[in-house]
């Protein structure tokens, strides 16, 4: 209940401040079980992943945002799971895994923390495959343009999906491990590619109308 009257409030708040163009939506899964793995530019990319989607999606976050009692029963309600950075708690991995068995929708920033340089693709950390594997969840690859800043236009690029279903009964070793994350990198690369190329066509048709 408290999450179905936050929702309207922040897509509202979002749509309002955050002037986002999404290109791919349609490839976007809106039911049943799926991991969605997108690069992590601040703390609003939380509104852009779940402003994809019509219902609920539960997300990764650093275990310090649950410190603040208040905060964390909120952010809890919104669908938060809180995950240590350097050392995922066993907790941490069972209640996402849940959350795919059950046929939900789960997201993570595979980079494991935000990018305070600048909006290129940072390296691309094992949790994700493991997650996608494990769970048997088909991935969505979401890239964010650049930082979201109040009032600046900005681009969100959704790729088709990636099915990893031929790891889904083998042995879930170091390799198997490795070439499932490589094959999600690659994707986000080529997907990082296209937003690029994607905004520096809509600066030059705009600097051509000044």
């Amino acid at each position: 209940m408290f999450y179905w009257i936050c929702r309207p409030l922040m897509m509202a708040f979002y749509k309002l401040f955050y002037p986002v163009k999404v290109i791919g939506k349609e490839n976007a899964i809106q039911e049943g079980r799926s991991l969605v793995v997108c690069n992590h530019l601040g703390k609003s990319d939380v509104l852009a992943v779940g402003a994809l989607f019509k219902n609920k999606t539960w997300f990764l976050s650093k275990k310090e945002w649950f410190d603040n009692k208040l905060l964390g029963w909120v952010i809890d309600k919104l669908g938060a799971i809180p995950i240590d950075r350097d050392k995922p708690s066993l907790k941490s991995i069972k209640d996402c895994l849940t959350v795919l068995k059950n046929d939900k929708r789960l997201a993570v920033f595979p980079e494991g923390q935000r990018n305070f340089n600048d909006n290129s693709l940072q390296e691309i950390k094992q949790g994700a495959a493991m997650f996608a594997v494990k769970g048997k969840a088909v991935v969505t690859p979401v890239m964010i343009y650049e930082k979201l800043r109040v009032f600046k236009k900005n681009y969100v690029i959704v790729g088709k999906p990636i099915d990893l279903s031929k790891y889904y009964d083998v042995k879930f070793t170091d390799e198997v491990s490795q070439e499932c994350t490589q094959i999600i990198a690659s994707a986000l690369h080529e997907l990082q590619n296209e937003v690029f190329a994607y905004a520096e066509n809509e600066k030059a048709k705009k600097a051509k109308k000044k």
